[in-house]
């Protein structure tokens, strides 16, 4: 009898995960590893909080209301401080105002008499120089006024003549001396009646005889040039070719922009500061970087019942035109009245802060607090700190906007 054969078991129709286990192991192997390292440092500073080191961040921290920040950040920033001490300081008063054109510096331009525009040479902007011609007007009644100096001249020139004449005949035995004196009447009541003539074309035109004698010559006789009086700018034009003007009518504007006024409202408490003479910087609102002097010309002994404020009128030389009239300045006043000794710190080391002027004062290595100070006195460079400042104490003047938007991050 055969021997029981046993066939070899089957295989499972699912093959072992053995080796799927090792790859998973092989796998998270490193993370364990990191995850026990966690673990590791969480157990070995557990036990007391570590130093904040802000030596190498660039990021300041406000807490208890001081800023603290890293030398990195005082650099990047310019971070710069000052002491506060005493210093000279005189008043510095602001105040805005308007540029317009100096009153000694314009000119208007019109015709002396009634009459036509036949031409105009000029346009609104143009540069003129005194004596240019800005339009030609054409006259009737000039043009009688100086015919009838040529007709006068010479009716006088032949009564002269004919007294010369007389004179010779009675040297000569000729004529009687009656006939000499009544030509030299003649003669008289001719000269008369032309320098009326000429008195009266010198009211209508300003020309006398010479002028007269040359518009004949071109054949232009009752054509009236209106001429420029000031050099300057053409500011206004208000005539056209074949315009009727009559004497009352301004037919130019001319305004000479190398110095300007501008009209400052003062208040009340504020004049006692103000001197005629005293030097004044004009700041452009429109260019930060423009900045021209000037003087104070005038202060109004008359005080506006309303305002409570007086007229002072300060000339600004403008020779190169970087100024225009009905500009918007800023006028600082540098006054020579009531100068005195006081703390003081440089104006920019001043912020706003919760709409209260401010200063960052230093109270240790890399650290300073916000503090809010008592202005007084406005000089060109300092202001007087009236309270919340001592002498001694460091202020920060460079950087302060910087340091300002820490305290709202």
């Amino acid at each position: 009898m055969p021997k029981d054969v046993r066939s070899p078991p089957k295989r499972p129709d699912n093959p072992p995960t053995l080796g799927l286990a090792l790859l998973w192991a092989r796998l998270l192997r490193p993370l364990a590893r990191v995850a026990m390292l966690l673990v590791v440092c969480a157990l070995a500073c557990g036990g007391e909080e570590a130093p904040v080191d802000l030596g190498g961040r660039d990021v300041p921290t406000f807490e208890d209301g001081q800023v603290r920040f890293s030398e990195r950040f005082a650099e990047r920033i310019g971070l710069k401080t000052e002491t506060a001490a005493e210093h000279e300081l005189s008043p510095t008063l602001h105040v805005t105002g308007i540029l317009e054109f100096d009153q000694k510096r314009l000119a208007a331009v019109g015709s002396r008499i009634a009459g036509r525009v036949t031409d105009v040479h000029v346009v609104e902007g143009a540069v003129v120089e005194p004596g240019d011609i800005l339009a030609t007007l054409e006259s009737a009644e000039l043009g009688s006024a100086q015919a009838e100096i040529l007709a006068v001249r010479a009716r006088a020139l032949a009564a002269e003549a004919n007294e010369d004449r007389k004179k010779q005949l009675v040297k000569e035995g000729i004529a009687s001396k009656r006939s000499a004196e009544v030509a030299a009447r003649e003669a008289d009541v001719a000269d008369a009646e032309l320098m009326a003539a000429r008195q009266r074309v010198q009211a209508l035109l300003g020309a006398d005889l010479e002028a007269a004698k040359k518009a004949k010559g071109r054949g232009k006789l009752g054509h009236l040039p209106l001429r420029a009086p000031i050099g300057g700018s053409v500011v206004g034009v208000n005539v056209f070719r074949g315009q009727a003007v009559e004497p009352s009518f301004t037919a130019f504007h001319i305004a000479d922009p190398s110095q300007l006024w501008v009209r400052l409202a003062v208040f009340e408490r504020e004049l006692t500061h103000v001197r005629e003479g005293d030097k004044v910087e004009i700041l452009s609102q429109a260019d930060a970087d423009l900045t021209l002097d000037g003087v104070v010309a005038y202060v109004s002994p008359i005080l506006d019942p309303t305002t409570l404020s007086a007229e002072v009128r300060v000339i600004v030389p403008n020779p190169e035109g970087k100024l225009r009239a009905g500009q918007a300045v800023t006028a600082r006043i540098l006054t020579s009245a009531n100068q005195k000794r006081a703390l003081s710190v440089p104006i920019e080391s001043i912020v706003q802060v919760d709409g209260k002027p401010t200063v960052f004062v230093e109270i240790g290595e890399r650290a300073v607090i916000p503090r809010a100070v008592t202005l007084g006195l406005m000089g060109t460079k300092r202001v007087e700190i009236l309270e919340g400042l001592e002498p001694g104490e460091k202020v920060v003047t460079s950087g302060v906007f910087a340091l300002k938007s820490e305290l709202f991050r």
